[in-house]
């Protein structure tokens, strides 16, 4: 048993139950529950917090995604949220700016908000159904991105590129512990031209892909940039993650998907995943190529299991799981009847934390 300061077995929290009892019913309930009950009782409070329960909280996986249609005029990115077995799409009527702004980011759970005309930027957390305004950033923004890590801190910073130069650029940086802007310039390395707008915030670093092979890394408690190579030049769907506390980089090619990690400064390659042995258990006999799949928006790697050796991904209108050492796939969830009008963009698993439900507190 771990040694934290609540007595597992002593407690009963006023229900006649240990807490070793009232952990496990905790955990076989959805984390909207966990939230309401941590207003039960101080105990109840500090029972839920401790780290030993909420390493035994399930994932909380959202996603943005677009949904297309005849009556869809324009492709708005949507945010929706598992929920047994089912992924549902999130009501944002009671935020009084949802219907003049866009979702531009997301980041573990924590939504950025963007509105042109007049500028403003919002976070909200549509958990807790909390919201903060923003001050306005001094520049204009071409490329905003919101960086929040539940594990480290409840504080989230919002990254605004405003200028560019040949191998570098401006940037302002928000960070909801000042509630300030600050501006700094930085090199990054590449050619700005090279920069692609695949990013991966992690451990306090944001990484950018940028062409052919590299990656630019902008520290952003030190403010300053670096760059790393690739262990192969990008294809059309490369991406960044992190598991186990490494960075990962995946690259699919349309015949099989490759997943590097990066310890030190060394890439070595984790596993292979054939992309058509993806379809043949997916069920779909349909005369489309792998290549095809890729080009519709019908596979896609979405992400990395924050812990496990497991990555998840986006088939046909299904969330998947692969476990890469048992080599076993399984299905997350579905997105219900339209499946084949939606297009998942990304997804994010993470733990339960305070931080998430004290960032906008």
């Amino acid at each position: 048993m771990n040694n934290s300061n609540i007595s597992y077995h002593a407690e009963t929290n006023g229900i006649g139950l240990t807490n070793d009892l009232l952990i496990e019913i905790l955990t076989k309930l959805p984390l909207k529950c966990i939230y309401r009950y941590k207003c039960v009782s101080r105990s109840w409070q500090r029972l839920i917090a401790d780290r030993y329960v909420a390493t035994r909280l399930p994932l909380i996986l959202s996603g943005v995604f677009y949904r297309s249609g005849p009556e869809d005029l324009k492709l708005e990115p949507r945010y929706g949220c598992n929920s047994n077995g089912c992924f549902y799409e999130t009501d944002f009527s009671y935020l009084p700016f949802y219907h003049n702004s866009s979702i531009i980011d997301c980041n573990n759970g924590l939504l950025l908000f963007y509105r042109s005309i007049p500028s403003a930027f919002h976070v909200c957390n549509p958990t807790t159904k909390t919201w903060a305004a923003l001050p306005k950033p001094r520049g204009n923004s071409q490329l905003s991105i919101l960086a929040f890590d539940a594990y480290k801190s409840p504080y989230y910073k919002v990254v605004c590129f405003s200028g560019w130069q040949a191998q570098g650029g401006q940037l302002e940086v928000f960070s909801s512990e000042t509630d300030q802007w600050v501006e700094h310039s930085l090199n990054w390395g590449v050619d700005t031209n090279s920069l692609s707008a695949s990013m991966h915030y992690f451990d306090g670093v944001l990484y950018v892909l940028a062409l052919p092979g590299h990656v630019a890394c902008i520290d952003l408690e030190k403010m300053c940039s670096n760059v790393i190579e690739l262990p192969e030049d990008m294809k059309q769907d490369t991406s960044l993650g992190n598991s186990g506390g490494f960075l990962h980089c995946t690259i699919n090619d349309a015949n099989e998907l490759r997943i590097w990690v990066l310890k030190g400064m060394k890439w070595a390659l984790k596993n292979k995943v054939s992309v058509s042995g993806i379809l043949k258990w997916n069920g779909d006999c349909r005369d489309m190529s792998s290549a095809n799949f890729l080009h519709h928006g019908q596979f896609k790697f979405l992400a990395f299991h924050p812990k496990e050796d497991v990555v998840y991904l986006w088939v046909m209108g299904k969330l998947m799981s692969y476990d890469l050492c048992k080599k076993r796939f399984g299905l997350v969830c579905e997105l219900g009847t339209e499946k084949e009008r939606v297009q998942v963009i990304q997804i994010w698993l993470f733990p339960y934390s305070d931080n998430i439900s004290n960032c906008l507190a």
